[in-house]
């Protein structure tokens, strides 16, 4: 019995899931440069054919990886999309983001040391300074909007925070566990938003 769209979507939907997966840990593993397209069809045990058939090249695999990454963490913010942040929407976005790092710990790991590869973080960092330039405007002016008499340097503190927060829940998960640390970046955040 052939297969309906919706089925062949689905397949389509898991065989990119499971290239982009095999990749993300092979890339954190052996090193982006050092992994091959076929390195990672036969690890996800695919033929190199196929692997073709989803991703033109490594890069292609590689900027879908960052861009998946980006907006899993910032689709939680801004939710009813007015280009202003609430103070609910602020919380909902770090609550959401450590609930993605409790649910997948392992896929975070890997994301994280994959960003810290020296020719990758400097991709990423080129990506990501496009990207995140709303993302940082809205957080300007909900500092702003709070009264902070330095908004740029506080921003600056709450976004360290939050990077450090997550790669050390990556990390050290038994030193630093998710549940405690995500109230407390809370707590620290709106002390450092409230200090006026």
């Amino acid at each position: 019995m052939p297969r309906s769209p919706e089925q062949f979507d689905e397949l389509r939907k898991q065989k990119k899931h499971l290239i982009m997966g095999t990749a993300l840990e092979l890339f954190a593993e052996n090193g982006y440069h050092a992994t091959s397209i076929s390195q990672i069809a036969a690890k996800a045990k695919i033929s190199k054919g196929l692997t073709y058939n989803y991703f033109s090249s490594k890069k292609a695999i590689l900027d879908e990886l960052m861009q998946h990454g980006f907006e899993e963490i910032y689709n939680n913010l801004d939710l009813n999309h007015d280009g202003v942040l609430s103070e609910e929407e602020f919380m909902f976005f770090i609550r959401q983001n450590f609930k993605l790092l409790r649910e997948n710990l392992q896929h975070w790991k890997l994301f994280f040391s994959l960003l810290l590869q020296p020719q990758i973080s400097k991709v990423f960092a080129e990506t990501y300074a496009e990207k995140a330039k709303p993302v940082f405007e809205m957080f300007y002016g909900f500092i702003e909007a709070r009264g902070s008499k330095n908004p740029e340097a506080d921003l600056m503190a709450i976004a360290a925070m939050l990077e450090g927060a997550f790669l050390y829940a990556v990390a050290a998960p038994d030193v630093f566990p998710v549940e405690k640390m995500e109230q407390a970046v809370i707590d620290a955040c709106f002390k450092i938003i409230n200090k006026h």
